[in-house]
């Protein structure tokens, strides 16, 4: 198996032919900003190459503009290692990237290069939401266990992803003992180790309990606020109640954005961006959606404010008498 930090080499002694040692130490430092990236968001380099997608390396742009502040003229120079990377992986066939990807890397990185800051997210259409959500419950119930609870488990992610804005990786890290049952919420650790409440509607809540009533954890005679809410059920984890990964989550998403045949570009970080605008557009208060969302810095969350549109379309409709979908 050929791991990340292994074509991460291969990657530099590649580049090394007819480069100075400077320009080869330059992509090191690009190389050394992604693994620190991946480990921070739990994919060390030790995982395959084969599980590095588009979403890495916008997750890594951001990171290093957002979290860890670094100049432009340093994000450029790690951003050029980074297409280069990707370039080669492509190159040696060690990752399959579809075209529509390809093209979202460029364009983010194209927008950070030039300087315009964090590139507006793409919002998936309602409809291509529904179609997800549709595609899960549409899944046939399994009679064996464990393709029956990963089943009703797939309902109950997609739901909580989509009711919540939680990031992929507080879905994961949470406990049964983090549910408040009285508020239909759930305490998630964020950034930074940062606590906050997330709240799910009807249909997340209900979806969540009926997977956690069909596990029936209580006769494992473990105590339950130790379990996760997401659980593997793959044949690996035999009996085990073991947490999911971010790997897990991404796997079955991409499984069901195929099933429910959505050409789009979806990811499950996609349900958080959707989230954000609806809220925003529901409220018009950005600093209700930064605390749901988490986000430490205000900036972060003035993204969505150019991608809901709503106010603009009112206040042009004020101004010129148009209709609109609304009234069409």
């Amino acid at each position: 198996m050929l791991t990340i930090q292994d074509a991460i080499q291969d990657f530099l002694r590649d580049r090394a032919v007819g480069q100075s040692a400077q320009t080869i130490e330059t992509y090191a430092q690009g190389m050394r900003r992604l693994t620190e990236y991946l480990d921070s968001i739990h994919h060390p380099p030790t995982h395959a190459a084969s599980t590095l997608s588009v979403d890495h390396a916008l997750g890594c742009a951001r990171w290093l503009s957002e979290e860890r502040g670094i100049a432009k003229a340093t994000l450029r120079t790690y951003l050029s290692a980074l297409s280069r990377f990707y370039a080669y992986l492509l190159r040696e066939r060690a990752i399959n990237l579809s075209a529509s990807d390809i093209e979202r890397m460029r364009e983010a990185y194209r927008q950070y290069r030039k300087g315009g800051g964090r590139p507006l997210p793409k919002l998936p259409p309602e409809a291509a939401i529904h179609a997800l959500i549709a595609a899960a419950r549409a899944v046939k119930p399994s009679t064996r266990a464990r393709g029956e609870l990963a089943r009703l488990r797939n309902i109950a992610i997609l739901e909580a992803l989509r009711a919540s804005g939680m990031r992929v990786g507080e879905l994961v890290g949470l406990r049964r003992d983090d549910l408040d049952h009285r508020q239909r919420a759930a305490r998630v650790t964020g950034k930074g180790d940062k606590q906050r409440l997330v709240y799910f509607d009807d249909a997340a809540w209900d979806a969540i309990q009926a997977y956690l009533r069909a596990r029936n954890d209580g006769a494992r005679g473990r105590a339950l606020y130790q379990l996760p809410v997401f659980a593997r059920h793959d044949r690996r984890a035999s009996t085990k109640v073991l947490p999911m990964t971010t790997d897990g989550v991404r796997l079955a998403f991409r499984q069901l954005a195929r099933a429910a045949k959505i050409e789009i570009a979806m990811t499950p970080h996609s349900l958080r961006h959707a989230f954000a605008t609806k809220v925003l557009e529901a409220t018009g208060d950005l600093a209700v959606v930064q605390d749901l969302l988490g986000h430490a810095s205000p900036e972060t969350t003035r993204v969505y404010a150019k991608v809901s549109s709503q106010r603009m379309r009112d206040a042009h409709r004020a101004a010129f008498g148009t209709r609109g979908d609304a009234d069409a």
